[in-house]
C-alpha cells in the first residue's frame, strides 16, 4: 500500500485516498470524554496556552474542508483544516501536483481549492470541543480574512486560527510586507481572541525580522514555518508551483534558527518533516510549540503519523 502511494500518479491516489479515508472519517464517532489515543504522553508541550499531548499533528493541504478531521484526531495531537476559503473554488486545472519519490518531495499548485466556509463549519461542528482544530484560512482580500476569522473563533474544536499569507496564488497581493501584515493582524484581532498563526513562506527570509517584530505587537501571535517553496513549473498549468517534503526541510530548520535567536515567538514548524529524529530535534533544540506533517502523508496517508509518532517515542525513551 505504501509503494502503491508513493508511486501511483498522484492525481489519482489523492482522489481516490481522500474518497476512503471521507468515509472512514464520517463513520467515526468522537466521545466527548474519551482519552487521548496515546497511552502515554510522547512529549507533551504546549501551544499558546493549549496542551498538546502529542505535539505532532497534520498542516494545512491534507484536509481542505474538515472531511477528515475526525480520522485525524483520533491519531494525533491536533489538526489543521484548509486553507478554507469564503466561497467555494475549483482551485487550477489539472496538472497540479507532481511527486519526486527518490526525493521524498513534491510539487503542488493546487491552486486554492475549497468547498467554502459553509461546508466546512458542517463538518467542524461534529467535533467535540476537547480536540484541537487549526483552522487555516486564505482570502483574496482583508476583510475575507476578517469575515472567516470571525466566524471560525465561534466553533469551540476551533482553537487556533491559521493566516495563509503565503500562497502562490495571492500574485498582486504581497501580505508578507509588514505594513501590510500589521493591518491585516490588527483587523483579524479586532474579531477574535484566540490564538494566531501566521503561515510564511520560506522564500520571504528578507522580511523574516520584520514580520516577527510586527507579530510581536499582537498577543497570542505566532508563525507557521513555513509554506511550500515556490517555483517555476511549466508542466503545471498554473506555471508555478511549491516545493515541498525533505528538500526544503533544512531550509525550514534555518528560517526557524533564525527566528530564534531574535525572539522567543510561539513557532509551528511546517515542511520536510518524515521522522520522529526531526520532530525531537525541533522541539528540543529549537523550542518550536508542533510540528505539523503534510507531505509525509501525502506519500504514506495516516500510517506517516503512526510512524512518526511511534519513533518520536523511541527517541524521548532512548535520551
Amino acid at each position: 500500500m505504501r509503494k502503491l502511494l508513493r508511486y501511483a500518479h498522484p492525481e489519482v491516489t489523492y482522489r481516490i485516498s481522500h474518497k476512503v479515508l471521507s468515509l472512514l472519517s464520517k463513520g467515526l464517532h468522537l466521545n466527548k470524554d474519551e482519552k487521548a489515543k496515546a497511552e502515554k504522553l510522547t512529549l507533551p508541550s504546549k501551544l499558546f496556552n493549549i496542551r498538546l499531548d502529542i505535539p505532532v499533528g497534520t498542516g494545512a493541504g491534507i484536509d481542505k474542508d474538515g472531511d477528515l478531521a475526525k480520522l485525524y484526531l483520533t491519531l494525533c495531537g491536533f489538526h489543521t483544516v484548509g486553507s478554507i476559503l469564503l466561497h467555494p473554488r475549483p482551485g487550477n486545472p489539472h496538472p497540479r501536483l507532481y511527486r519526486y519519490p527518490e526525493a521524498l518531495s513534491m510539487i503542488n499548485a493546487m491552486g486554492l481549492p475549497s468547498r467554502g466556509i459553509s461546508y466546512v463549519i458542517k463538518n467542524l461542528l461534529q467535533i467535540p470541543e476537547r480536540y484541537v482544530v487549526i483552522a487555516n484560512i486564505a482570502g483574496f482580500t482583508t476583510e475575507e480574512f476578517v469575515i472567516l476569522a470571525k466566524v471560525l473563533s465561534r466553533i469551540d474544536c476551533v482553537k487556533v486560527i491559521e493566516l495563509n499569507i503565503s500562497c502562490p496564488q495571492y500574485k498582486n497581493i504581497n501580505l508578507h510586507e509588514p505594513r501590510f501584515l500589521e493591518d491585516l493582524l490588527q483587523r483579524v484581532r479586532e474579531v477574535t481572541r484566540k490564538p494566531i498563526l501566521v503561515k510564511i513562506s520560506p522564500r520571504m527570509h528578507v522580511f523574516l525580522r520584520d514580520i516577527v517584530r510586527v507579530c510581536e505587537k499582537f498577543s497570542n501571535v505566532g508563525l507557521t514555518i513555513a509554506n511550500s517553496f515556490p517555483v517555476k513549473a511549466e508542466f503545471m498549468s498554473s506555471g508555478i508551483g511549491g516545493v515541498s517534503g525533505i528538500l526544503i526541510y533544512r531550509l525550514m530548520r534555518k528560517l526557524v534558527e533564525i527566528v530564534r535567536k531574535i525572539s522567543d515567538i510561539v513557532v509551528v514548524a511546517c515542511g520536510g518533516v518524515f521522522y520522529g529524529e526531526q520532530v525531537y530535534e525541533l522541539l528540543t533544540r529549537f523550542n518550536v510549540s508542533a510540528v505539523q506533517v503534510v507531505t509525509a502523508i501525502a506519500y504514506e496517508g495516516p500510517f506517516a503519523l503512526v510512524r512518526i509518532i511511534r519513533e518520536l517515542e523511541a527517541v524521548v525513551e532512548s535520551r
